[in-house]
């Protein structure tokens, strides 16, 4: 079964971390990244571009597009995993693991619809 792991943080975090916690921080992304490679689950994941380059995008009475996520939180998507596990503890073990947790974010687990 498919699960996407969502990374989400506050953007205004970075503005003070020094390039050398940065680095850190990326290098423990990168091995995440890697165990998840090597374990088999990896299908895919990104980071994304700053929220300021985010469009939403609303239905109901018309379409309207308007820059920026808008959406009610303090903090903000900044990348994903799509991973694919045997079941719902094996994918909840991985989300565990996810770097983010080292700067103040979180991770939320979603299973793909499967149709």
């Amino acid at each position: 079964m498919r699960y996407m792991i969502l990374i989400y943080g506050k953007e205004s975090d970075w503005e003070n971390v020094s390039p050398e916690r940065a680095g850190e921080i990326m290098g423990a992304y990168n091995v995440y990244t890697a165990k998840l490679r090597d374990a088999g689950v990896l299908v895919s994941g990104d980071e994304l571009n700053v929220v300021a380059t985010a469009k939403s995008v609303r239905g109901m009475g018309g379409t309207q597009v308007v820059d920026g996520p808008f959406v009610d939180t303090k903090e903000s998507l900044g990348g994903y995993y799509l991973i694919e596990c045997a079941n719902d503890a094996e994918a909840l073990s991985w989300a565990k693991q996810a770097p983010t947790m080292m700067h103040g974010g979180g991770v939320e687990l979603r299973p793909i619809m499967v149709r």
